[in-house]
């Protein structure tokens, strides 16, 4: 064929595709089962730049210049307008001051972080750079609460058991109970019999804090009992109010501080988690749940095996961190009124549980699908982050919009290419989650500082004091 005859050719097809795309139905057409879609001239020749948009790099660079501000009005202006901002109750910037001077106590009182979310924060992600952020800043050490039995592995923590044990989830991990006693985990193994859980901390740095353990608890139910080894000594673990009935805190402390623990428990027991933890200070837990909308507290979970861990231990800060695995499936709004009715119902039974905690929901990030062949943030992202709003707003807690911190609409799509996500488009990857963990951190000793300054305050620095008792 002559080359005359190809570009012909070439350029035929090309306005007959024209020609298709300029008459061809906007909504598409259906024909039997089957949806057809063709892109219009607009899409079509309009090219996207991104030639204004900052990297995620500058745009954290930029957050983290205006979370170091110490000029009044521009802390006014970043808590009225930032996208990394917290949206506080009521505009109430004095939410979380009984929080502040509880974290300033922690030497004195030890404080927990609570940090309950989807599978974003499996492995540890995001909680155990936050939780070196809050320990360097206001002392502790350890690596908090993990499962008696890993089913997906932590960076921080080495965790294994001298035999498999039935062990059941809340949310779609695996086998469920009728009973709902899962714990403050939201999974529970059960032991019938005995078996050595092994733990020790992992080489992952960037995490010192993370490292060593001084004070180890069983949180359990049931006949039993445990020895704790660590430091080449052995040493009973007991309850110390001398509890004998319902959800246990079978506990010992170590001499000096290991890197290694391991506990031997026998009997019939119902095993909740193991409290790695320092003497003092603050231990940020992380509790991910692979698959969970974040609705299982109220309507799966036993209150009696979940309460007694508030009842029992000082939760300053219970962060909560769901709606991205809702996202595709609320394309209505009788869905979008069901889960938000549901999720009014967690956070109510949280504010029963223990009153004085303070909750800050984390909505989903940016998360993006296939839209006319090309990635785009799913269609119902957005409304479904004004929904969280509303849930917060209405049950009076705090809000963080991860989704507008990270750069909004398509910004997964730059973290992708940045290498700070995966290739699914939904999850952070290592590096990223260290920098979510910045921006989150970052913004709350923003606050504190400025809680500080207006109560007249010295923001404190525990790090070396604390360490020096440990």
């Amino acid at each position: 064929m002559k080359a005359r005859k190809i570009v012909i050719f070439i350029f035929g097809v090309l306005a007959a595709l024209a020609v298709l795309c300029a008459i061809f139905p906007k909504d598409g057409i259906t024909i039997g089962n089957i949806h057809f879609e063709f892109p219009s001239l607009d899409e079509i020749l309009t090219v996207e730049s991104n030639v204004n948009t900052p990297t995620p790099e500058e745009l954290l660079a930029q957050q983290l210049k205006a979370t170091s501000t110490t000029n009044d009005k521009e802390f006014s202006e970043f808590a009225h307008s930032n996208p990394a901002r917290f949206y506080m109750p009521n505009n109430d910037s004095t939410y979380f001051d009984a929080l502040f001077d509880v974290m300033e106590n922690a030497e004195n009182e030890p404080m927990r972080v609570l940090h309950y979310g989807d599978s974003q924060l499996e492995g540890d992600r995001i909680s155990c750079d936050l939780r070196e952020r809050f320990q360097t800043a206001f002392g502790g050490s350890g690596v908090g609460m993990v499962p008696a039995i890993q089913a997906v592995g932590a960076m921080t923590v080495v965790q294994s058991a001298s035999r498999k044990l039935p062990t059941y989830f809340s949310y779609p991990m695996g086998e469920q109970l009728r009973s709902g006693r899962y714990g403050v985990m939201s999974q529970v193994a059960h032991l019938d019999g005995s078996v050595q859980l092994s733990f020790r901390a992992s080489s992952l740095e960037g995490v010192p804090h993370s490292k060593t353990y001084s004070k180890v608890t069983l949180v359990c139910c049931g006949n039993g009992k445990a020895t704790l080894t660590a430091n080449g000594t052995s040493q009973p673990m007991t309850d110390p109010t001398g509890i004998t009935e319902g959800v246990k805190f079978l506990t010992a402390t170590l001499p000096s501080p290991a890197s290694k623990v391991s506990i031997s428990a026998s009997g019939k027991m119902e095993l909740f988690a193991v409290l790695l933890d320092g003497m003092n200070g603050i231990s940020v837990d992380n509790v991910p749940m692979r698959g969970c909308s974040g609705t299982v507290f109220a309507y799966v979970t036993d209150r009696k095996t979940l309460e007694p861990f508030f009842k029992r231990n000082k939760v300053g800060l219970l962060i909560l961190q769901y709606g991205g695995n809702s996202v595709p499936y609320l394309k209505s709004e009788k869905r979008m009124r069901e889960y938000k009715k549901s999720l009014i119902a967690q956070i109510e039974l949280f504010k029963a549980m223990s009153p004085e905690t303070k909750i800050l929901f984390i909505g989903p990030a940016d998360m993006s699908t296939n839209v006319k062949g090309k990635k785009e943030t799913y269609p119902q992202l957005e409304p479904t982050i004004n929904m969280l709003k509303e849930v917060c707003s209405e049950t009076g807690v705090a809000f963080w919009n991860l989704y507008d911190a990270m750069g909004g609409h398509n910004s997964m799509i730059d973290w992708v290419n940045a290498g700070l996500a995966g290739k699914d488009y939904l999850h952070f990857s290592r590096d990223g989650a260290s920098k979510v963990a910045d921006m989150l951190f970052n913004t709350y000793l923003m606050y504190y500082r400025f809680y500080c300054k207006r109560v007249g305050k010295t923001p404190k620095d525990f790090h070396q004091e604390n360490n020096e008792k440990e």
